[in-house]
């Protein structure tokens, strides 16, 4: 199963870390935002989106006469969310096994990336303060491109896979959400859900009968000892066996 893999992605909160993120304050940020700069937040998302894009705050201050102020609307709502992320980031603890993975990994001759929809600069304060940043060939956050092509979109994954210099089909991607598996799965990357976060057993086999399940990240160490011995490539710690 993990033939042609050459790069190990992982999600960050709740995957790769152990993270305290208020994320009733995150939710709200880019609403306060907006109401201090006049435009009515209920009547920018009358649909109800997984993750709120940026796209219909552009359409409603074009509608309105106000286009050339969405640039720093937009900048000024990801500090809001940064300022949040970062609150608690001395928090950040690694899951048993993330740490260690990646050295072991690398000695299999694969790359490791890490791409979470938090900012680039709460990822590298987070890992920095767990000590793991060095252990990582690329990290990138929400920031990396325009806001839109985060995860969930696609296109977040293909642009990871253009840093780390593989094609999507050989990442093996581990995440905890729901927005992983949509962001791999559209760009055609292989995917992994761990238990460690938001994501159950349940909701996985629901979203991909044949996904293949980890309790935690680390664990993933086990699918590449594996390659060449096992017909199924599972090594049995997911809960496909």
């Amino acid at each position: 199963m993990m033939e042609g893999v050459k790069a190990v992605g992982f999600d960050l909160d709740g995957t790769f870390l152990k993270t305290h993120v208020d994320y009733v304050k995150l939710g709200e940020a880019d609403k306060k935002v907006l109401e201090a700069h006049g435009v009515p937040f209920d009547d920018v998302y009358r649909e109800t989106f997984i993750k709120r894009p940026r796209w219909p705050i552009k359409d409603w201050l074009a509608a309105h006469g106000r286009e050339d102020e969405f640039l720093a609307i937009s900048e000024e709502i990801d500090r809001a969310f940064t300022e949040v992320e970062i609150e608690f980031v001395d928090e950040a603890v690694p899951y048993p096994g993330s740490k260690e993975c990646l050295a072991e990994l690398r000695s299999m001759g694969l790359k490791t990336g890490l791409l979470t929809r938090g900012s680039l600069r709460y990822a590298s304060l987070a890992l920095g303060h767990t000590g793991t940043r060095d252990g990582f060939d690329v990290v990138m956050g929400r920031d990396h491109s325009f806001y839109d092509n985060a995860k969930p979109s696609p296109v977040a994954m293909k642009e990871f896979a253009e840093l780390l210099e593989v094609d999507p089909s050989e990442i093996l991607y581990i995440g905890d959400n729901i927005t992983d598996y949509m962001s791999a799965h559209g760009a055609g990357a292989r995917f992994a859900g761990v238990l460690t976060g938001s994501g159950s057993e349940k909701m996985w086999k629901d979203a991909d009968p044949s996904m293949i399940v980890l309790e935690k990240a680390g664990d993933c160490v086990e699918l590449f000892r594996s390659r060449g011995r096992s017909p199924t490539g599972c090594p049995g710690l997911c809960h496909k066996c």
